[in-house]
């Protein structure tokens, strides 16, 4: 398939940058934007003008942009500041060293000041009206936590795509039924790139260190409300070795969540399991809800059983500083 594709431009304003490149707010900004999106990012001077120009593109333009450079050795970080200097709503943020992905993509949400907060990946795209179409139907159902549009795959630009037919919504009126779903069908997030309620988002762990984190943080907020999928292909995912961990080496996938080597490297699965029980008891439900959902947790942690033995395996083969 294709589909008809324009680079757009950012838009040609000069202004101040409005938060330091430390990521101080700045106490003199205006009104806090409706929208916060927060753009991760790490040697991604390849693609990242791309990503930018289709965020400032949108036809929803009461919004701003926190770009976090995670210590990059590429011109990533230059190509920020020039955003930066060019349009006020980009806000530069650099690491003073690589804190790893799910450190980085949690580092953006902390700084949101919309109420309504996106993910965006440094290397995927955006069709215009993406943020416009989920911010609407957020406006008209209070009991939507997260809305998502629909997903086109492409490796080199997105004029050439694939149309990935796996997306789905978690809109049941059970909200265990949700948690349960997300947990068991849920394959690629591309979800994650949706536009949610930053109060919600801000009641769960964000993403934690460990391998999955994302999938439980999907969980949680299944949790707390309904999440939408419009029948609409607004988000473009690129998918190389680059940038989809699932086409990458384990060894690259390791360095993708830990950079560093240290203890915080040990123990995935059972990280991920207590993720799943935390997210249940975090979440306000009933003693009865709390109980369903748990028993789903044991369930998943027995299927996870031999993952959990390789983890102990692992970490008494840890080395032991002297």
């Amino acid at each position: 398939m294709r589909a008809s594709f324009r680079s757009h431009s950012t838009p040609a304003r000069t202004a101040e940058m409005t938060r330091a490149t430390t990521g101080a707010p700045d106490t003199k900004q205006g009104a806090a934007p409706a929208v916060s999106i927060g753009m991760p990012a790490y040697n991604a001077a390849r693609t990242i003008r791309s990503a930018i120009d289709s965020l400032l593109a949108q036809s929803f333009d009461d919004l701003e942009l926190i770009v976090s450079d995670n210590a990059s050795t590429d011109e990533t970080w230059s190509i920020i500041e020039e955003y930066a200097r060019l349009d006020r709503r980009v806000v530069p943020l650099r690491q003073p060293h690589n804190i790893g992905a799910n450190g980085n993509y949690s580092a953006v949400v902390r700084l949101a000041r919309g109420r309504y907060f996106k993910w965006a990946s440094s290397n995927d795209w955006c069709a215009p009206h993406f943020v416009a179409r989920c911010v609407a139907h957020l406006e008209r159902h209070a009991d939507t936590v997260l809305v998502a549009p629909r997903t086109r795959l492409f490796e080199n630009t997105p004029d050439t795509y694939v149309d990935y037919d796996r997306d789905q919504a978690f809109d049941d009126e059970d909200a265990v039924a949700r948690f349960v779903r997300v947990g068991s069908s849920l394959a690629l997030n591309n979800v994650l790139n949706g536009v949610v309620r930053t109060d919600a988002l801000r009641r769960t762990r964000l993403i934690e260190h460990y391998p999955g984190a994302d999938i439980v943080l999907v969980g949680h907020l299944a949790l707390l409300g309904k999440i939408v999928l419009l029948d609409e292909p607004l988000f473009y995912r690129r998918m190389d070795s680059f940038t989809a961990t699932r086409l990458m080496s384990a060894e690259a996938v390791h360095r993708h969540h830990y950079p560093r080597n240290s203890v915080r490297s040990l123990f995935p699965a059972w990280r991920l399991a207590a993720g799943w029980a935390t997210a249940a008891l975090a979440s306000g439900l009933s003693v009865v809800d709390s109980a369903r959902a748990l028993s789903h947790v044991a369930r998943m942690t027995h299927w996870m059983s031999a993952n959990l033995r390789r983890d102990l395996a692992n970490a008494l083969r840890y080395p032991i500083p002297r």
